[in-house]
């Protein structure tokens, strides 16, 4: 015997403990609905603060650019002109301080 979803079943042929059972589940639910807004007849939305800070922030990055075209266009230029040298002792520091942060597992 196979179940065929597409088939409707009406109430009239479902037994009655089926019946009194969806009846008392949809009573339930409207008792837990009535319970968080006992009288209000609307649905209430609280937001915690760690969203709002959240959406603040995302407000802020969006005006903050990608790329510091400033600072790129400057070290170019310090390229260009051959005056860019970067210390040796920063650039060693930064890269074994970069490669604390990542895990190699072998």
């Amino acid at each position: 015997m196979s179940i065929d979803p597409r088939i409707q079943i009406t109430g009239e042929a479902q037994s009655e403990a089926v019946q009194s059972a969806r009846t008392s589940d949809r009573q339930a639910t409207t008792n837990k609905t009535a319970q968080v807004a006992p009288g209000s007849g609307e649905d209430t939305v609280s937001i915690s603060s760690t969203h709002q800070e959240v959406q603040s922030l995302t407000v802020s990055l969006a005006g903050v650019p990608e790329v510091r075209t400033e600072r790129v266009n400057s070290l170019r230029s310090q390229i260009q002109q051959g005056q860019y040298q970067p210390s040796s002792k920063k650039v060693a520091d930064a890269i074994v301080q970069e490669h604390g942060k990542v895990s190699i597992t072998a």
